[in-house]
């Protein structure tokens, strides 16, 4: 008996993206304290690793589903920069304001723990990336 496994290629590339509610909340995800992907037990943003032949806006797209439960189109998603992961692959980052639906938590608990909706003077009282920060405030200018 031959056995063929088929494994997906994957881009070198993730995509991540910051939403902002009506009041100005940014959503943050809890990434899996035990995962063995970068950040683990970290608060951070929707998104994640590209699949063949997906552009950035649309893997941002379907993470975000994946994810969140959230819809966007891919007119509503802003660039707003381009940064090296640390293992040194290209993560395009972007901004969103409209979107539909709402946080699904069983969709969350599939790569997540928890997740909230964050003031952004109160972001910097939870575990995330050292340049979290720095994005949400380029991320506001271009909304």
């Amino acid at each position: 008996m031959l056995i063929v496994e088929i494994k997906k290629k994957q881009k070198r590339f993730s995509s991540i993206v910051f939403y902002f509610s009506d009041d100005n909340k940014v959503l943050l995800l809890k990434r899996k304290k035990y995962d063995a992907i970068d950040y683990a037990g970290k608060w951070g943003l929707v998104g994640g690793k590209s699949e063949e032949d997906e552009t950035p806006k649309e893997a941002a797209i379907r993470e975000t589903n994946e994810e969140s439960g959230l819809k966007v189109l891919p007119e509503d998603l802003i660039m707003i920069a381009t940064i090296k992961s640390p293992q040194g692959y290209p993560v395009h980052v972007f901004a969103c304001k409209k979107f539909q639906g709402t946080v699904n938590a069983q969709n969350v608990v599939e790569e997540h723990d928890d997740y909230r909706w964050v003031s952004i003077d109160k972001v910097n009282k939870y575990d995330t990336p050292e340049n979290t920060m720095s994005l949400i405030k380029k991320a506001i200018s271009m909304v």
